[in-house]
């Protein structure tokens, strides 16, 4: 069987980071042989120039787009990210990020409108979950980033979102 092949294809194909103990489960191969076969994949990926490149970690892998693909693709939205979210989704999806752990009430209070509907795609799509309850009547849930966001903005941490501050030309216009 042609591990660097399947692994490839598999993560091409699935919808966020693969955990390594689905290859070593389903392949029958060692975290020790699957490490050496990512770095072999990633080796020969450089070698072509591809523009991506396999990120893993102990845990689970995923494809990414390389450094200095990533800076060319700036002015560059594939179709697929454009009718993957809509406007109220990541608009929703900003402010969790911004302001977790959040409720649904507050991000509609920040939205001005409604935002159930957005706070269940993007949990659906798992990257937000709800990540426990505020402690007053009722309890409402809160809601939080999910590490498949952390992944797919290729961040290790919520701290590393750019400040939006940085974005205002002066403090009024964050008003």
């Amino acid at each position: 069987m042609n591990y660097k092949k399947i692994i490839t294809s598999i993560l091409l194909v699935s919808d966020g980071p693969v955990e390594h103990a689905y290859f070593c489960d389903n392949f029958d191969i060692s975290e020790k042989e699957l490490l050496e076969l990512l770095a072999e994949i990633n080796d020969s990926l450089s070698e072509n120039d591809f523009g991506f490149k396999i990120k893993y970690n102990d845990l689970n892998s995923d494809f990414l787009t390389t450094d200095d693909v990533t800076k060319e693709l700036i002015d560059f939205k594939p179709p697929s990210i454009l009718r993957g979210l809509s406007t109220p989704a990541l608009e929703t999806l900003s402010i969790v990020a911004y302001e977790q752990p959040v409720t649904k009430l507050k991000v509609s209070e920040i939205r001005g409108v409604e935002s159930e509907s957005s706070l269940k795609t993007l949990e659906s799509r798992g990257l937000i979950e709800k990540s426990g309850n505020l402690d007053v009547p009722g309890s409402p849930h809160q809601y939080s980033t999910t590490h498949l966001f952390l992944e797919k903005l290729d961040i290790s941490s919520i701290d590393e979102l750019p400040v939006l501050g940085d974005y205002f030309s002066n403090v009024q216009e964050e008003e």
